[in-house]
């Protein structure tokens, strides 16, 4: 799916609708002492290999699509929101319109 890259959206910070500049949201590194983090580090030092980590629900199913997220830059404020479409798709292309 292409996406144009300028979409006008509603600004809670101006209050008023703007022209927002879409960029594609990706996830930063986790958090060390998280507790899967350290679970992970425990099963390394023991010498298991850190994919030693029992699932809670044994019946997971893994999606093959993702519901896509960018980021929303106001061009007034300069204030980020989330902008997430709905539907899952395997590929968005933001797109100079």
């Amino acid at each position: 799916m292409k996406l144009p890259k300028k979409i006008k959206l509603y600004c809670k910070h101006c209050g008023r609708h703007t022209e927002h500049t879409l960029k594609e949201f990706k996830r930063r590194q986790t958090r060390g002492l998280a507790w899967g983090e350290r679970v992970k580090r425990k099963y390394k030092l023991k010498g298991y290999g850190a994919n030693k980590i029992k699932a809670h629900k044994t019946t997971t199913v893994y999606k093959q699509n993702k519901k896509p997220t960018f980021l929303a830059r106001c061009s007034v404020c300069g204030h980020y929101t989330y902008f997430v479409i709905d539907k899952r798709m395997k590929k968005v292309e933001l797109v100079n319109v």
